[in-house]
């Protein structure tokens, strides 16, 4: 009897005990230093090189100037290499280009500080960029600052200010817009980290922006910019918590139902060594972003300096060892732009990321407008998508020397501009083929019949090795294959709009009176400077602004140029008017009802009754207020 009730005591204890434990939020994964060395040696192995070394005299170098220098400023955050082919290459890549974006030449110039380059690029931009693209060329200027370089445009304190009058009401910064964008104020922070604890008002921003991130972060532990969760928003705040000394992985604020933004932010790994952008395939933007964050931690962890306060920097005379010192400050060769007043709603950056999807394994030839255009047996093409998404490739081969307009597309691999008359154009087959593949048929039938011919001819030219015969019929087969993929259709069937009856109707107009009173630099823009008028389009439950602005292309012809990527696209351009063609701040902005959205045009659903606006604004619109 005794043993029971003494049995029943302690079970009781043990459940109540049980239930207290149960009670207690579970801490978050934590991974060691070690463990994250391991991921970075992986994201060497992911871009094919055993060591670091080797990627650094291979692909980096092979891609400076487009896709290498954030990879760049993290190995040199991370051990004693030699990047003597980088800086050289670099270096010749800025003596061939003429930079126009302000934060672009700041991104050139931080990649040769922290090699340790004593070239006179590095202070030319100091004293020239600072501030030429808006918020993000503040940031990087104040990196620049914040490792020993001066300039005339700025002191540090003067700096410090400009960018602390420039938070959010609500907390945060960004680009544009009224509301703070989680990517802008992480890197915000990076910049402002080694002034914490100097001035009273950059340490009270600085623990106003942190609390503000942490309310922003989601139930997943992740963030989200332009309305979606993503890798490499998890990963900058990973990297603005390391400057600051917060540990990702351990600080309470920074942990949501268990996972930390760190493990977040390690979700989006892939088992061969790559990241994700949002859990699809590997992205090369968040997983040198993810190296970025990596590096940052460890360095945190050691108890060295942040990210962006270089180790190997070296100052005394300015060296000319290469043109790209030569303090150029503008052009029409662009290479990285900061997508300062594109912001179609978006708070985002383009030029806060790392680099694009190109990989640059084969040489691509360029028009005289950077698109990209390819080869196939003579015929030159240029890949796009059209205005109802469908994949298209136009044949510029046989407009060349032709009066012709030009036609803009968009792509999930960037922009493209199409040479195009009012002939034919070829693009991609879409699943519904019905009445333009009619010529398929006798066009696979000529294919077989050319290389029956062939094979005849090496028959009776007793050219009987079989790899001849071999080779014809691969040629064959990827003609077979060409002509399956791909279909004609005229200029006029390429516009037809669809129509789809939607649920409901909205109002679109596209306006570029901003640039009334200045010159006009192209016959794009309307001498009404109205490029649409307020017009009425259907639209169904789920449609976004960016769905109306395609209907609007393809009924109108309104050309669209669409540097985002899949989910996230970014308007760069609206019939043949650019963003910068009226500025370093000049772009396309949307309005909805009145107001800027913080979210890109493709993640704002419209509803019933809304009066979409977009607008060009020559000062990341200020001049739109």
């Amino acid at each position: 009897m005794v043993r029971n009730k003494l049995f029943a005591i302690l079970l009781c204890v043990t459940t109540l005990f049980c239930g207290v434990l149960s009670a207690v939020p579970v801490s978050a994964q934590a991974y060691t230093v070690a463990q994250l060395q391991s991921l970075c040696d992986g994201i060497v192995a992911y871009n094919g090189y055993h060591s670091a070394q080797d990627f650094i005299d291979g692909t980096l170098t092979d891609n400076a100037g487009t896709t290498s220098e954030f990879y760049i400023l993290a190995l040199s955050q991370s051990g004693d290499y030699d990047f003597s082919r980088y800086e050289n290459a670099l270096l010749s890549y800025l003596d061939d280009h003429s930079v126009a974006s302000a934060s672009s030449r700041e991104k050139f110039a931080l990649a040769l500080a922290a090699v340790g380059s004593t070239d006179r690029y590095i202070a030319d931009t100091a004293d020239e960029a600072i501030g030429g693209m808006g918020m993000m060329s503040l940031v990087f200027g104040l990196h620049l600052l914040n490792n020993g370089y001066s300039s005339r445009l700025y002191s540090t304190d003067s700096l410090l200010s400009e960018i602390l009058s420039r938070e959010m009401a609500e907390g945060g910064w960004a680009v544009m817009g009224s509301w703070g964008d989680v990517d802008v104020t992480a890197m915000t922070l990076q910049a402002l980290a080694p002034h914490y604890g100097g001035r009273g008002d950059v340490t009270d921003a600085i623990d106003r922006a942190v609390d503000w991130l942490s309310t922003k972060q989601l139930d997943s532990g992740g963030f989200k910019t332009m309305g979606a969760e993503n890798c490499e928003s998890a990963a900058q705040v990973v990297m603005a918590l390391s400057a600051l000394g917060i540990d990702p992985q351990t600080d309470g604020r920074f942990i949501k139902n268990g996972t930390s933004v760190m493990e977040a932010m390690l979700d989006y790994g892939l088992s061969n060594g790559g990241f994700s952008h949002t859990g699809d395939d590997g992205n090369a933007t968040a997983t040198v972003e993810v190296f970025c964050a990596l590096t940052a931690y460890r360095r945190m962890r050691g108890g060295q300096s942040g990210f962006y306060l270089f180790d190997h920097v070296v100052h005394g005379a300015p060296s000319d060892k290469g043109a790209g010192g030569s303090g150029q400050s503008g052009g029409s060769k662009k290479t990285g732009v900061d997508s300062g007043a594109g912001g179609n709603g978006s708070s985002g950056s383009s030029d806060s990321g790392a680099g694009s999807d190109n990989s640059g394994d084969s040489p691509v030839e360029y028009d005289g407008n950077g698109n990209r255009i390819i080869t196939i047996n003579g015929q030159r093409f240029i890949e796009s998508t059209n205005a109802a998404g469908e994949k298209v490739t136009v044949n510029v081969s046989e407009t060349e020397g032709q009066p012709r307009e030009t036609r803009v597309f968009s792509s999930e691999h960037g922009d493209f501009q199409a040479a195009a008359t009012d002939d034919t154009a070829l693009h991609a087959a879409t699943a519904d083929e019905s009445g333009s593949g009619g010529y398929k048929p006798f066009a696979i039938l000529g294919v077989i019949a050319v290389a029956g011919g062939v094979s005849a001819a090496l028959y009776l030219m007793k050219k009987r090795n079989k790899k001849h015969y071999i080779a014809v019929a691969v040629i064959a087969a990827a003609g077979v294959l060409f002509i399956l993929l791909t279909n004609f259709e005229s200029t006029e069937e390429h516009y037809q709009p669809q129509e789809n009856g939607g649920d409901f109707t909205v109002t679109l107009s596209i306006r570029c009176d901003t640039i009334k009173d200045m010159e006009k630099k192209n016959n794009a823009v309307p001498d009404s400077y109205v490029i649409l008028d307020t017009t009425e389009f259907t639209a169904s439950s789920g449609d976004t602004v960016y769905d109306v602005l395609q209907s609007a292309s393809r009924k109108y012809r309104i050309l669209i140029n669409n540097r985002g990527s899949d989910g996230a696209a970014y308007i760069a351009g609206i019939d043949g008017l650019y963003e910068f063609d009226y500025g370093e701040l000049s772009g396309w902005m949307y309005r909805v009802n009145g107001t800027f959205p913080d979210v890109g045009c493709q993640s704002y659903a419209v509803r019933d009754g809304d009066k979409i606006e977009w607008l060009y604004t020559t000062n990341i619109g200020k001049d739109l207020e």
